[in-house]
């Protein structure tokens, strides 16, 4: 079946190859992505027009624990949820619309963090 020369074998084995990744390589390259991603979304994320002592922008980190790398606010800055999808107002009658700066900015990095991992990656091997 891979005597058909049609690519597939190669590809398959490459995919193969990227499933065996050391633990210390992936949480590197995971770290790296990380850090990419925050890079890309501190920009994004506009400074409240208040004196704040904790401003969402200030506040974003990369965090590794154990086996899994996060992008993560402070714990000063918990009110990213409300701004990222909405909440209703302090009097209820109405809605603060969401701003989902975090989703689109991985909706519009996401593929090249995905090719920044896989060349990574290659570039380990």
């Amino acid at each position: 079946m891979a005597s058909n020369n049609n690519g597939f074998a190669e590809a398959l084995e490459d995919i193969n190859t990227l499933l065996r990744v050391n633990k210390k390589v992936e949480l590197h390259v995971l770290d790296e992505a990380a850090k990419y991603f925050a890079s890309k979304l501190k920009p994004k994320i506009k400074a409240s027009s208040k004196n704040k002592r904790t401003h969402l922008r200030d506040s974003l980190k990369v965090v590794v624990k154990d086996d899994r790398v996060s992008v993560e606010f402070k714990d000063e800055a918990w009110y990213w949820y409300l701004v990222e999808h909405g909440h209703k107002k302090a009097n209820g009658k109405g809605r603060v619309k969401g701003k989902h700066f975090v989703q689109n900015t991985f909706d519009a990095e996401g593929d090249k963090i995905a090719d920044i991992m896989a060349q990574k990656i290659m570039d380990r091997m």
